[in-house]
């Protein structure tokens, strides 16, 4: 056997050999940053889409159709709103009288009393 010959190199010796290049441990942050801002810009992109859509090429029909039935739901909310004032008024105006009805109740019912208290004799004839 032949005896092993000391090596020249030292185990780093490899090491300086190759070239290194140091870069940030939070290259997955960028990345994040990186694909949350694109999800953003595809969502904004849709955003500006559908409104351009809507207000340029929807079928000009299914608008008309909308805003027929808008119409006609705010001509149903505006008479259902007179309906519901009307009948507010009609309730007040009756809790009105409901009140008068027995002031005038508690008169004669207190009339009443005194005539009853006042005829216990029978008066003479």
């Amino acid at each position: 056997m032949e005896p092993m010959k000391p090596s020249r190199r030292s185990p780093n010796h490899d090491l300086t050999r190759n070239e290194y290049a140091l870069s940030p441990a939070s290259r997955g942050v960028g990345r994040m940053a990186f694909v949350l801002g694109a999800m953003l810009v595809v969502v904004l992109v849709a955003v500006v889409g559908l409104r351009f859509f809507e207000n340029n090429l929807a079928p000009t029909s299914y608008l008309s159709d909308v805003r027929a039935e808008n119409l006609e739901l705010r001509k149903e909310l505006a008479k259902l709103r007179l309906e519901l004032e009307v009948e507010l008024a009609t309730r007040s105006e009756l809790e009105r009288q409901v009140a008068t009805l027995n002031e005038q109740l508690k008169q004669v019912g207190d009339e009443l009393a005194f005539l009853k208290s006042a005829g216990a004799r029978k008066p003479e004839k």
